[in-house]
């Protein structure tokens, strides 16, 4: 998909979003900027980064390994110390309070929801410290769940905390391969771009 058939498709979205019940947001890359891929084009080649991305970080994001054991494998590869790479992960978590600003125009409309990819601690400590929380009535964590995008089971899980159908759904997130998976299980889809692109998107 082009970047204008994403905005085409997500401009139209504005006419069946309507109907709809429910809009679920990633986080990082949406609500947050990213952090781990940023971090590792820092200290690795592209390839390994993606590597690293795809094993230790992946791993992590499933609960098969603690936030901590992620740091300590990724100060072995980056042979930088663990706390400092978690300091530089938490520099790296800047939120887009006109997301959030948007996010919270939708809260009398629309059932609203958090998906994200995170090892639980780091993710949850941003939304504490943010106040960031209460926008959402239901937050599923992939670590927590051990259970991440784009598995299908992840996006039916957020469908049964919600008690909406998959037709009556949102999801916004800007990896499109997540996208493609929600759409695959019935859900409508947006790439995020930008507010701009989710306040033509979405009616608040």
């Amino acid at each position: 998909m082009t970047d204008g058939e994403e905005i085409k498709f997500a401009t139209n979205l504005g006419i069946r979003c309507m109907s709809c019940r429910a809009v679920v947001f990633d986080f990082f890359g949406v609500v947050c900027s990213e952090v781990a891929p940023f971090w590792l084009a820092r200290y690795l080649p592209q390839v390994e980064a993606a590597k690293i991305k795809a094993e230790i970080v992946r791993a992590a994001d499933l609960g098969e390994v603690s936030q901590d054991e992620m740091f300590s494998m990724l100060s072995e590869v980056a042979q930088v110390p663990a706390k400092q790479i978690e300091r530089e992960w938490r520099s790296y978590a800047r939120i887009d309070r006109q997301v959030v600003d948007f996010i919270t125009a939708l809260r009398n409309r629309y059932r609203l929801g958090l998906l994200t990819n995170s090892p639980s601690l780091f993710v949850r400590e941003i939304l504490d410290q943010h106040r960031l929380g209460d926008l959402f009535e239901v937050i599923i964590v992939s670590s927590e769940i051990h259970c991440a995008k784009p598995d299908p089971a992840i996006y039916r899980r957020m469908l049964a905390s919600l008690n909406v159908q998959a037709s009556e759904t949102v999801m916004i997130d800007d990896n499109p391969e997540n996208v493609a998976a929600a759409i695959a299980v019935g859900m409508e889809g947006i790439v995020f771009q930008s507010c701009s692109q989710l306040q033509l998107a979405i009616a608040h």
